[in-house]
Order: C-alpha cells, then sequence, then structure tokens
C-alpha cells in the first residue's frame, strides 16, 4: 500500500513535493559559481582549511561519550544494559566503529546537507542496527504524502520512523542544504587562486614571456621561433639556457601588484572557510591573533556555538526515532557529554573540581569518574571545608560535640 501510494504520487504529482534536490551534482553537496567553475564537496576539501575544519568538526563530535540515560525527576541514571546503548556508545552496525559512524554522519551533515540512516528492527521492535545510507551511490529523495514523510532509495519506501536523518541548514524545516551550495562563490574564489599558485610556480615564476627580434620574420619562422625557446623551458632539466639568435630578446613578463594580491588569498580563505563553518580561526591553525589568555574562552565559545548545536540536532533526533514513546515517557534518553571538550590545563582543572566539590556539587567519587578513576569507599558523600557552612550545620555540630562531652563526663 505504501509503495502504490508513493508510486502514484510519483505519476499524477499529487503528493506535496519531492524535498530534496533533484539534481545529482547538488545531492554530492556541489554548486557552479557565476563563472562556471564547478565547486563540490571534493573539491572544496582540496583547500587545507575547509578540509581541517570539516574534519576538527566531525571528529569533534564523534569524540564526545554518548550513552543511554534514564531521567527521573533531577535525577539521572545510565542504562548500560539497554540494546541502544551499544548502538549509540560502541557500534551501530556490524561494518563501523560509532566513532565511525558518527564522523561520517556529521560530515554528510554538513557537506551535503542531510545525513540518513536506515534504522532496522528485530520482530519485537527492538532497534537492532543503525545502517548509514551513502546517498553518493544511493540518492534519498524525500517525499511527503497525507502527512508523512517518507524515504525512497536503493529500491525500497521506508516510513520516517525506520530513517534517521539530521539536516543541516533547511530552508523548508524537512531537508538540508550543503554549507558548499552557499559558500560556491568563496570556496571558488579560493580554489582559483590555488590553481593560480601552482600553475604559476609550476612555471618557476617565468609564466608569460615576449621574444623579440632585430630582423623581420615571417609568421611561420615566429611559430618555430616561439615554439623551439618554449620547448626548451618547458624541459624537466632542472638548469635551462637557451640562446637566442639574430640579435634577439627575452623579457618576461612579471606578476602585476593585483596577481601577486591573487597569491595572497589563500591566507583570506581560512577566514571565510572559519566563518562558513562557524569555527574560530585558531582552529584552523591560525594562531596570529590567538594568545594563552584568550585561546580557553575561545574553546568554550568554539564547544558552544559550533559542537553543542550540532550535538542537539543529533541527539534529538536519536531520541526521537531510537526509542518508542513508552519509553520517552519514562525519561529515556540519548545523552552527549560535551564537557569532555572543555578539559583545560591541569592547574585549571584542579581548581575546577575542587571549587565544585567545595560547593558540594559533585562528590569525590563523581570527580573520580570524570578523571577515569575507580570509585573509593567513603567517596559518595559531599564534603565541606571547615571554613564554609551553614549556621544549622554548625549548631548541629556544637551539640553533638556537647553531647559527647557530658557523655564522658558521666562516665
Amino acid at each position: 500500500m505504501l509503495k502504490g501510494a508513493i508510486k502514484r504520487s510519483t505519476l499524477s504529482g499529487s503528493a506535496d513535493g519531492i524535498l530534496s534536490n533533484s539534481s545529482y551534482f547538488s545531492w554530492l553537496g556541489g554548486a557552479t559559481t557565476k563563472q562556471g567553475t564547478p565547486v563540490s564537496s571534493a573539491s572544496a576539501k582540496t583547500l587545507s582549511a575547509f578540509y581541517n575544519g570539516i574534519t576538527i568538526l566531525c571528529n569533534d563530535y564523534a569524540k564526545l561519550p554518548k550513552y543511554v540515560i534514564k531521567k527521573d525527576g533531577e535525577d539521572r541514571k545510565k542504562e548500560t544494559s539497554h540494546p541502544v546503548n551499544k548502538l549509540v556508545a560502541k557500534r551501530p552496525n556490524a561494518f563501523m566503529s560509532a566513532f565511525n559512524y558518527d564522523s561520517i554522519m556529521m560530515q554528510c551533515a554538513i557537506l551535503k546537507g542531510n545525513a540518513y540512516s536506515e534504522i532496522k528492527r528485530n520482530a519485537s521492535g527492538v532497534v537492532v542496527s543503525r545502517e548509514y545510507i551513502n546517498e553518493t551511490d544511493t540518492p534519498v529523495i524525500v517525499k511527503k504524502w497525507q502527512g508523512k514523510l517518507y524515504y525512497q532509495f536503493d529500491g525500497k519506501v521506508l516510513e520516517g520512523k525506520d530513517i534517521e536523518h539530521v539536516i543541516g541548514f533547511s530552508e523548508n524545516g524537512i531537508t538540508g542544504v550543503g554549507v558548499v551550495t552557499y559558500a560556491a562563490k568563496s570556496l571558488g574564489v579560493a580554489l582559483s587562486s590555488q590553481e593560480f599558485a601552482e600553475e604559476y610556480y609550476a612555471s618557476r615564476g617565468i609564466g608569460m614571456a615576449v621574444l623579440t627580434s632585430a630582423t623581420k620574420m615571417d609568421p611561420d619562422a615566429k611559430k618555430r621561433y616561439g615554439d623551439a625557446i618554449q620547448s626548451r623551458l618547458n624541459s624537466s632539466e632542472n638548469f635551462k639556457v637557451s640562446v637566442i639568435d639574430e640579435a634577439g630578446s627575452f623579457q618576461h613578463i612579471k606578476l602585476t601588484p593585483q596577481e601577486s594580491m591573487f597569491l595572497e588569498t589563500n591566507k583570506l580563505a581560512v577566514q571565510e572557510v572559519a566563518r562558513w563553518l562557524n569555527i574560530p580561526t585558531h582552529k584552523l591553525k591560525d594562531t596570529e591573533n590567538s594568545n594563552n589568555s584568550n585561546m580557553e574562552s575561545t574553546n568554550i565559545d568554539y564547544v558552544s556555538n559550533s559542537v553543542i548545536p550540532w550535538s542537539i540536532k543529533f541527539r534529538q533526533e536519536q531520541d526521537y526515532k531510537l526509542f518508542s514513546n513508552s519509553e520517552m515517557a519514562k525519561g529515556l534518553q540519548i545523552k552527549h557529554n560535551t564537557s569532555s571538550l572543555l578539559d583545560a590545563d591541569k592547574k585549571t582543572q584542579a581548581e575546577y573540581f575542587k571549587t565544585l566539590l567545595n560547593s558540594k556539587v559533585f562528590v569525590p567519587n563523581e570527580v573520580r569518574a570524570k578523571l577515569g578513576f575507580a570509585p573509593i569507599d567513603g567517596g559518595d558523600v559531599t564534603l565541606m571545608p571547615l571554613n564554609m557552612q551553614t549556621e544549622q550545620e554548625h549548631d548541629l555540630k556544637i551539640k553533638k560535640l556537647l553531647l559527647e562531652i557530658k557523655k564522658l563526663t558521666d562516665e
């Protein structure tokens, strides 16, 4: 019935519309500049800054600890025995580790605007696998039919509940658009400057030149004369010597100031890439304006404004698709521990934990767990510095002390 409905909607055009771009080049995360230069996600990754930025974002999301928790009021408890926990923390499918799966899903969401994964369940309805869909080999068409979303790919059609779909920037709220589509002009300039630099250095800076002769030459002689010099200069030998007879001369046409500035656009490309990917420039190895005093604050800003929004997108989709309604009602959800990205130097980290221990936010065993240490006996109670206590705690301590004195006196 479902396939029939999809088929009828395709033939009659009565569905609400195909929401994904029908262009295969756009499926690959591509666009074309005004000058006709094709800019795809593949060509964009030949820019070192863009490749580095994508890698950093994908790796930072992938390395976030992920697990299933049960929320009961203010209490949070890990549910490591839940079948979904293994799928998000260790092995989503038989072919990928959790890190590789999360990394490639993030990459697709950024570059193509959409990351797709098929959710497979057993006969009891329990999720047993999350299968990444490689849209390069298997384009996905998203269709809206009678108030529901359907996904058509690889010769089959699945309901939205069976597809984990994370989108990037979106104009309709259902499907996303890859960043390369919008950044094509900026990236196109950077790619052009990269090619220009490659050609310039390949010619050892000679580029164009003019040959002059004191005698008048017919067109055929000019061509032979020019081809001979060009052939000599194009040779693979390290040292090239060309003898120009008949009082001829060789004049090198040097780079103009405008062309020299064009070679410098690679530096500006780092800032452009940082803007498009919403990451600080020091993450792209540009530390010109960074120092130790502002590095920590920029890292906090990076986690808050770059990684966490992506984490929320993934987590909300996972909560809705990987748990049943009854499980969500019981408080089951996915937890992404973003604090792991904020590990500071040891001195700052020690001060941080000391403050939270003294403020009774953490107990010792919670701090030890965050540091990867085993719990200790008596480490599950809050601590309080002697010079920081409430009046009630002070009065209670005095009463206990008086009771102990009275007991000793009576004996």
